[in-house]
């Protein structure tokens, strides 16, 4: 990040946070927010899908909206993608991405014969480029028309962009963030300076993804 974003980044985190500023602000603040979160956490309603793809993060709870579909009859296939910058914690040892990912999804009653796993992407544009090779080779994308993609709330907006540049056009996308409360929400991010961190993070990486060419749907 350079200079100035980590400038302008922190003027606006401390606008969010101050209580002086928002005294003044309030209304203004609360557009803000509200235009943020309308931006970054999107989410469709579950529906048939002929494939979940579960983007990595060190944190279990990304591959739960593909549990959720399978269980519920709407995909019979998921694919989970990522090594991760990270590895996880599973049981006494740290295993990537992944692997973490996949024994969450199998302790749920999923069958391995379901479960596709990518193994070496180690960031969101890398999910979307690596994914797609491997939904080629196994799928062809003649018989893939829709495909819901489970991911952190706030990362809603990047990976439906990137999939966007990276998969073919034709492709009906549901995003299905996560719900659990470990999860930032788009009613309550702005409740916590690590939030607030963390939402503006995720517009930089917008930006930076924007200026590299790597998202598209715009």
């Amino acid at each position: 990040m350079s200079t100035t974003d980590q400038s302008n980044q922190h003027s606006l985190q401390s606008l969010l946070l101050d209580p002086d500023h928002e005294h003044v602000l309030a209304e203004n603040m609360s557009v803000l927010r509200d235009e943020i979160s309308r931006f970054l956490f999107i989410r469709d309603k579950p529906g048939p899908v002929d494939i979940c793809v579960v983007l990595g993060a060190p944190s279990f709870t990304n591959v739960d909206p593909a549990i959720f579909l399978y269980q519920s009859g709407l995909v019979e296939h998921i694919m989970i993608t990522g090594f991760g910058p990270k590895r996880m914690k599973l049981q006494r040892e740290h295993v990537p991405e992944y692997a973490g990912l996949r024994q969450r999804a199998l302790d749920a009653g999923i069958p391995r014969s379901a479960i596709l796993v990518e193994k070496s992407a180690t960031n969101t544009m890398e999910n979307f480029i690596n994914s797609a090779t491997l939904l080629d080779l196994r799928f062809g994308w003649d018989n893939i028309g829709s495909i819901a993609i489970a991911g952190k709330p706030l990362h809603m907006r990047r990976a439906w962009m990137t999939a966007r540049a990276y998969w073919p056009p034709h492709l009906n996308l549901l995003m299905q963030p996560t719900t659990g409360p470990t999860d930032l929400q788009a009613d309550t991010w702005w409740h916590s300076e690590v939030g607030i961190h963390r939402v503006l993070a995720e517009l930089n990486s917008i930006a930076r993804y924007s200026s590299r060419g790597d998202i598209g749907g715009i």
